[in-house]
């Protein structure tokens, strides 16, 4: 099987398909996003299969977060790229909000590098996609 994504790059979409369903369901904006990772991360095409079949089944911030696979930089990553996915809906909510902070503890950032790394996001400073697309040429 050919693979086109690196360990790292999949914990981390796993990671924010746990993200994605920690409001207890999957939107479709969130959806989206997840596929636009797969193409940020570029996916495979078994991959993407892979992880939107992962991405049918409830997840968890705590069972399905694959700490001990993650680099501080694959956590930073994942903050900005969960902070993204909560404003998918155009909405951050308060438990959107409750949700990132859980999230950036589960990380291991304190509250002041959880709240850079955030607002990072929200400039779009971390499109991944345009970033990844860039790396190539």
């Amino acid at each position: 099987m050919m693979s086109n994504m690196t360990p790292s790059e999949r914990n981390i979409v796993k990671s924010l398909i746990a993200v994605a369903w920690a409001d207890g369901k999957l939107e479709q904006p969130e959806s989206g996003v997840i596929e636009g990772l797969l193409c940020g991360f570029d996916a495979s095409k078994d991959e993407e299969a892979e992880l939107l079949e992962y991405a049918r089944t409830p997840r968890t911030l705590e069972a399905d977060i694959p700490l001990d696979q993650l680099s501080e930089d694959d956590r930073e990553l994942l903050l900005a790229n969960a902070a993204l996915l909560a404003q998918s809906d155009g909405d951050q909510s308060s438990k959107e909000t409750a949700l990132l902070d859980k999230l950036s503890s589960i990380l291991g950032f304190d509250a002041e590098e959880a709240q850079a790394i955030i607002e990072s996001a929200g400039d779009g400073a971390l499109n991944l996609s345009s970033r990844s697309l860039e790396a190539d040429e």
